[in-house]
């Protein structure tokens, strides 16, 4: 996608807010809105991982002066509301571009930790990981989600947390982690890495309109 270009003329609305025009920003950590409400100049910079899910608004409310818009579902805010200045066709490539950038802020807040174990210890890593974390879950700053998945030769466990790797240090600091290692001692088979994400896909919140996409995007190739 480095072909396209980083910025479009749009107008916008957030909410029940004003219609706002002006150009938008695609930055590589966050979309940027920039432009005028009447004579107020907006200034708006959204992270794309406070981006919920993005669509193609199709519904009477979804409109901007009756023209087609690009949605944005925000986790904790009111969705905004975008369509281009001119060029129809452009909404479509700005939802996949949003789509895509969104789906990459999802996957580096994700943190994947692989520990591999010994054959036939699986119903013994079973029963420690019954007990519980070794930490409050709680009381670790910006962790959203933690999840703990077992095959017969490792344990894998997730952390979903806007700080990323980041949010793991207090853990690592913590001298209760590290005494709860000691029951895992018997059954770990090597040292623990973290995985890399090398593929992400996400349903878009609608399918798009296949009549707004650019030519080279409507039968699905890139």
């Amino acid at each position: 996608m480095s072909h396209m270009p980083r910025s479009y003329g749009i107008v916008w609305r957030e909410g029940l807010q004003p219609t706002a025009t002006g150009k938008l920003e695609l930055l590589p950590r966050r979309l940027r809105l920039d432009g005028l409400s009447g004579s107020r100049p907006v200034t708006r910079e959204i992270g794309y991982d406070a981006i919920g899910s993005v669509r193609i608004g199709r519904a009477p409310v979804d409109r901007l002066d009756h023209r087609p818009t690009v949605v944005v579902e925000r986790r904790t805010d009111s969705p905004l509301l975008m369509s281009t200045v001119a060029q129809p066709g452009l909404v479509g490539e700005i939802a996949e571009r949003l789509t895509a950038l969104q789906v990459g802020a999802e996957a580096s807040r994700r943190t994947v930790v692989v520990l591999p174990i010994l054959d036939g210890s699986v119903d013994a890593v079973r029963e420690l990981l019954d007990a519980g974390p070794p930490f409050d879950p709680h009381a670790l700053p910006g962790l959203e989600r933690h999840e703990v998945f077992v095959t017969p030769s490792e344990v894998v466990f997730l952390f979903d947390s806007p700080l990323g790797a980041e949010a793991l240090d207090p853990l690592l600091a913590s001298p209760k982690l590290w005494e709860a290692a000691e029951a895992w001692r018997d059954h770990v088979a090597g040292a623990p890495r973290i995985a890399e994400n090398v593929y992400a896909w996400k349903r878009p919140g609608g399918e798009p309109d296949l009549s707004l996409l650019p030519p080279g995007l409507r039968n699905g190739s890139h």
